[in-house]
């Protein structure tokens, strides 16, 4: 009796798991870049990691765990204000993306050492096909030095059920700031995002998230180049 009690709490603790990771871990709280588009008929990439607090039982005094998130994202200039993006989130979710810059581009007038901002907003299929993704970003972000660049963004997701069995979820928030430390073709660095997050299953134990994230990014595409 009690090794089957223990295979019963196993398989809670595995279900919570996979119920964690399947309706938040294609959730992007990483933002992972400035203002700045990709050049025209350019490509970026960049990975993130990060680490989402929360529990994954159903009672409150159960064991706290984080949630890694790991993500992979390509960038293809459109213009010189303009790019697509294409990310594909944990587990088993993508995102299509397309970033504009609101601020006027580089004159002799406003020089690259400005503020720059720029909304980028995508939609997309999350957690294997069983909800439709929506997010818009609002990111401005200071100039590139030889300390690297800081940027900010202001972040709204939804997610719609596709099937009858997805639950409906309510609008996540929050508020990201992050450092890139390098400079425009090659670049590392921390980030932090503070998120209302009310979780339809529970598994958060706070509706206030703290999410701190890795980021990395580079012109280019390993294997591809540069230029297409």
């Amino acid at each position: 009796m009690a090794f089957r009690d223990v295979r019963t709490a196993r398989a809670r603790y595995l279900t919570g798991y996979l119920l964690a990771v399947s309706l938040t871990g294609c959730i992007s709280y990483t933002v992972g870049q400035g203002a700045e588009t990709t050049a025209p008929h350019e490509r970026s990439s960049s990975s993130s990691m990060n680490w989402i607090p929360g529990t994954l039982g159903d009672k409150p005094d159960e064991k706290r765990t984080s949630r890694p998130s790991i993500e992979s994202e390509v960038r293809f200039g459109v213009d010189e204000r303009t790019d697509m993006g294409f990310r594909v989130a944990t587990y088993s979710g993508f995102m299509v993306t397309w970033k504009r810059q609101l601020t006027r581009m580089d004159t002799s007038l406003t020089p690259e050492n400005r503020l720059r901002t720029a909304i980028m907003l995508g939609g997309g299929v999350l957690n294997a096909g069983e909800h439709a993704g929506f997010e818009a970003t609002l990111i401005t972000s200071g100039r590139w030095s030889a300390a690297g660049q800081t940027y900010g963004a202001l972040r709204a997701i939804q997610v719609a059920p596709l099937t009858a069995t997805a639950r409906n979820d309510d609008p996540v928030v929050g508020l990201t700031i992050g450092h890139l430390f390098g400079d425009r073709n090659s670049s590392l660095g921390p980030e932090i995002g503070v998120y209302y997050d009310r979780s339809v299953l529970g598994l958060n134990s706070s509706r206030i998230l703290v999410i701190p994230s890795f980021v990395w990014r580079r012109q280019g595409i390993p294997g591809l180049g540069r230029r297409f």
